[in-house]
């Protein structure tokens, strides 16, 4: 029992950070509080996650917390992936445009490169 009140501490703790974060938009700060809403009934009611596990068609709840937490963690990869691609992207143009920059300052003042 000791454990489920550290549980419920800790993602309630996480879900006042979250609210104060600055920067994440408001579908993604209510998606991941639905999210963390969602754990918090599954830690204060145990057997509901057996119950939803057994109506998507798995024997025990806490295989589908863990099927459920695996997909998570490998669409944050994929976001994070997806965002470092863009950030590449974006930091090969900047040094391409650096780059150039030179010569294109001497064929404004009609100087040979």
């Amino acid at each position: 029992m000791t454990f489920q009140y550290l549980l419920v501490a800790m993602l309630a703790g996480f879900a006042v950070y979250l609210v104060r974060l600055p920067g994440l938009g408001r579908a993604r700060k209510g998606a991941i509080l639905v999210l963390v809403a969602a754990m918090l009934v599954f830690v204060i009611q145990p057997e509901w996650s057996t119950l939803a596990a057994r109506w998507v068609g798995i024997s025990r709840g806490v295989d589908l917390l863990f099927y459920l937490s695996h997909l998570a963690l490998f669409l944050l990869a994929f976001v994070t992936f997806l965002k470092l691609k863009k950030m590449e992207l974006r930091m090969t143009r900047l040094v391409r445009q650096l780059a150039l920059e030179p010569s294109r300052a001497a064929a404004r003042q009609g100087l040979p490169e």
